[in-house]
């Protein structure tokens, strides 16, 4: 098995081959590694049922229940979620705009998400309740007021803080314990592909991979917005 980044250079000339043959300058991709874009996973991630996601945010503190909602139904990543604000969110909570991720390497610094491109999420109708319920109830006056903040005060939720304090008792109390945060991503991907074409599921969750630009240039226009509506379907709404 490959190392990540060798990988992701692979894949990138794969999908420039690709492209080639769907352009007929090629008669078929010379790419054919077999297995030669997987990298090694260090841990199997642990998929929630549905259900359970739907309990695991009703466990949680109510101003962090929509947190594990978008980033379930969404598929967020940690940095994107927690940097969520009020002017990212939609008319009546029915979409976001994913336009900035925060990392903490090196200090708390505010970038763009992983692809370096903003995204517009659908959010799936059985959430958008809760989601403008949250805003109205939880988020700052202003534009630039974040969706979450740590209750003690300060500006992005820690991720650790977040995990041993809220997320993990929320877990055992609904026998989840093993999950980890971004797990919930994970669980966005199965559900998403169910109902999506991989074109469809990678353009959704952003990710930041080679096969990610090839699939950008066949994204069908429109789509995510049956796709979002078939995620609540899932969920039995």
């Amino acid at each position: 098995m490959w190392d990540r980044r060798n990988c992701q250079v692979y894949g990138l000339l794969h999908a420039v081959m690709a492209t080639a043959v769907k352009d007929g300058v090629l008669p078929s991709n010379p790419c054919q590694i077999e297995r030669a874009m997987n990298t090694a996973r260090k841990r199997e991630p642990k998929i929630l049922s549905v259900p359970h996601v739907g309990e695991l945010a009703e466990k949680m503190p109510e101003r962090y229940g929509v947190l594990v909602l978008l980033a379930a139904w969404c598929g967020l990543r940690w940095g994107e979620v927690i940097e969520l604000r009020r002017r990212d969110v939609g008319v009546e909570g029915a979409t976001l705009t994913v336009a900035r991720a925060v990392t903490h390497r090196g200090g708390c610094r505010i970038d763009t998400p992983k692809t370096g491109k903003a995204r517009m999420v659908v959010v799936p109708p059985h959430i958008r309740a809760a989601v403008q319920h949250h805003v109205d109830t939880y988020v700052g006056d202003g534009d630039e007021a974040l969706l979450f903040t740590p209750v003690r005060g300060g500006c992005h939720l820690n991720d650790k803080v977040f995990a041993d304090s809220y997320f993990k008792p929320a877990l055992a109390a609904i026998g989840g314990e093993g999950v980890r945060i971004h797990d919930l991503r994970h669980f966005a991907g199965t559900q998403t592909a169910r109902v999506a074409n991989l074109v469809e599921t990678m353009t959704r969750l952003g990710h930041a991979t080679s096969k990610a630009s090839l699939m950008y240039q066949q994204q069908v226009s429109g789509r995510d917005v049956e796709i979002a509506e078939a995620l609540s379907k899932l969920a039995g709404h």
